[in-house]
This record gives structure tokens, C-alpha cells and sequence, in this order.
């Protein structure tokens, strides 16, 4: 068992995006996203995972397929993998992002922290 706090993955972005893995194995891989006020996360899919991406704090507009959804904090959303997505911060503050990918993308890119 392992127990974790999202508040050590809420970081205030220095560029557009902060991301912050929380955890990674073969099956799931889990992070934070915190994107700056009036940033985007640009188009991208997720090969033949599942993306589940909850809001934990903020504003957003999700695109998947050319199909907008606003979502606020504690909303849900499960994207298939092959759907192409992408996130726009709507809200004033940052907003973060709790995602998980099952399973574990083929790509190494997805499971280390990063700031764009």
C-alpha cells in the first residue's frame, strides 16, 4: 500500500504545464497536470489506452474528437485512447488535472515529470 498526497504534485507552472507523476507501473500510470491560466494542453491521443482525467482544482474545456466539454472541479471524464484530445485552462487560476492512462502508454516520454 502506498498513500499519497495530491498537494505534493500542485505546482504553480513556469512555463505553460507542470506535470508530476505520482505513480507508474505496467498497468497505470498517474500524474498531475497543472496548466497556467489561458494555457492549453495541445491535440494528442493516448495509443489504445483509457484516459480517465478528473478536474482537482479550476476551469476547463475539454475537446475529444471535435466535441467540446467544460468541466469543473471534481468532474469526470473517460477518453478513449484513440480519441484525439485536448485541454484549454478556461479559469482564471491554474488548473490541475488528476489523470491516470491503463495501461501504461508504449511511449517513455509519458512517464517522467515535465514542464513545457
Amino acid at each position: 500500500m502506498q498513500k499519497f498526497s495530491l498537494k505534493d504534485y500542485m505546482v504553480e507552472p513556469e512555463g505553460k504545464i507542470a506535470k508530476r507523476v505520482i505513480y507508474n507501473d505496467k498497468n497505470t500510470l498517474a500524474f498531475l497536470l497543472n496548466i497556467a491560466s489561458g494555457q492549453s494542453l495541445p491535440k494528442h491521443t493516448h495509443f489504445d489506452c483509457t484516459v480517465l482525467l478528473q478536474v482537482i482544482k479550476g476551469e476547463a474545456m475539454v475537446n475529444v474528437d471535435g466535441e467540446s466539454v467544460s468541466m469543473n472541479e471534481s468532474e469526470l471524464l473517460q477518453i478513449d485512447g484513440s480519441e484525439e484530445m485536448s485541454v484549454d485552462n478556461t479559469g482564471q487560476n491554474v488548473l490541475t488535472l488528476y489523470v491516470t492512462i491503463s495501461p501504461q502508454p508504449p511511449s517513455e516520454n509519458y512517464l517522467v515529470d515535465a514542464d513545457l
